[in-house]
């Protein structure tokens, strides 16, 4: 059955591409004070497990997620199983961050509520970094997200949908096209019917549509490119527009 995608993260390149993505989603009334809550839980957290921790406020909604980035799956599952009991790193983590929070309501009082974990996997061959942007410099800067969240149409196959990657990807090297795309795809979780997450990043929001119009206006002539649309395997059904927090 096709699964979804949902969320993306960041960090070091082999860690600012975290392999391995855990994600919490979080509804709330007041999500800006639940992205100060999960930001300095997430910063404690690092601190104990050693493990990157990031936050993901979408935009215009109350929706937050907190994303735990991993480089294998036996970082995940160990982390995982050492997390709870007396002695585990919640316990150490939950104790510093009382320090600074010390009602026992301060989740309840800002109505934030725990929805789902996800989990997704990085598609490192349908993704696209141009070669001259450096991310373990320059990622850090780009705190802009759309997440867009795609499905593959009925009658086609997962491989159809990643030839149609390549060729994307393929099309942008010969457009000069200066911008990052990250590919996901659902171990756990996600969002319904979502094949894959699609994760467009930029410095800011006003930054990624100007990059976005000047991309459009150069695709509109390229054959190859309208050939490529033209013929889609995936369909677009869904997107979050975000920005993250380290």
């Amino acid at each position: 059955m096709k699964k979804l995608l949902l969320l993306f993260f960041t960090i070091t390149v082999n860690s600012q591409v975290p392999q391995f993505v855990e994600v919490m989603e979080f509804t709330s009334d007041d999500s800006r004070k639940l992205v100060e809550m999960l930001n300095d839980w997430s910063d404690i957290e690092t601190d104990v497990t050693g493990y990157q921790t990031f936050v993901m406020e979408v935009m215009n909604l109350n929706k937050v997620y907190f994303c735990r980035g991993y480089e294998t799956m036996n970082q995940l599952t160990d982390n995982g199983a050492k997390r709870w009991g007396e002695d585990g790193w919640n316990q150490k983590v939950w104790d510093k961050w009382k320090l600074k929070y010390p009602s026992e309501n301060s989740f309840n009082e800002i109505n934030a509520n725990f929805v789902m974990n996800h989990v997704f996997a990085y598609l490192k061959d349908l993704s696209y970094i141009p070669d001259n942007i450096d991310l373990e410099s320059e990622l850090q800067n780009m705190k802009f997200r759309r997440n867009v969240f795609l499905d593959i149409k009925k009658d086609s196959e997962w491989n159809d949908a990643a030839q149609e990657f390549e060729a994307i990807n393929e099309n942008n090297k010969k457009l000069k096209n200066n911008y990052v795309s990250f590919v996901y795809g659902p171990m756990f979780g996600g969002y319904d019917n979502a094949d894959f997450l699609l994760i467009v990043v930029d410095k800011s929001r006003e930054n990624y549509f100007k990059g976005l119009a000047e991309r459009s206006r150069k695709r509109e002539k390229d054959e190859e490119w309208n050939e490529i649309k033209n013929n889609s395997v995936l369909n677009w059904i869904n997107e979050e527009q975000m920005m993250i927090h380290y």
